[in-house]
């Protein structure tokens, strides 16, 4: 999706005018940080995984296909749960 698609979605879904520079400045902001999140190092041992997936449909070139989003959830061994990736299945 293109920013001026983004706009009307949430002007159509949500009421609410949020422009193509905005949603810019917004991305612009935020794709470095979850960058940062992506690369950063994991530890050796997480004692307790688990691995969760929400499913949805999309469109895809006019089909309407299923989609799955994969969680992985850990516990480390000092007992902090961490969020250790999102993935998307196409």
């Amino acid at each position: 999706m293109i920013l001026r698609d983004i706009s009307s979605h949430v002007a159509e879904m949500y009421d609410t005018e949020v422009s193509p520079t905005t949603l810019s400045e917004i991305t612009d902001r935020i794709i470095p940080q979850v960058e940062a999140w992506q690369n950063r190092p994991l530890e050796d041992v997480y004692p307790i995984v688990w691995l969760d997936a929400m499913h949805y449909k999309v469109k895809d070139e006019g089909r309407v296909v299923s989609r799955a989003v994969y969680n992985i959830l850990a516990i480390n061994k000092e007992g902090k749960k961490y969020l250790i990736g999102v993935y998307i299945r196409k």
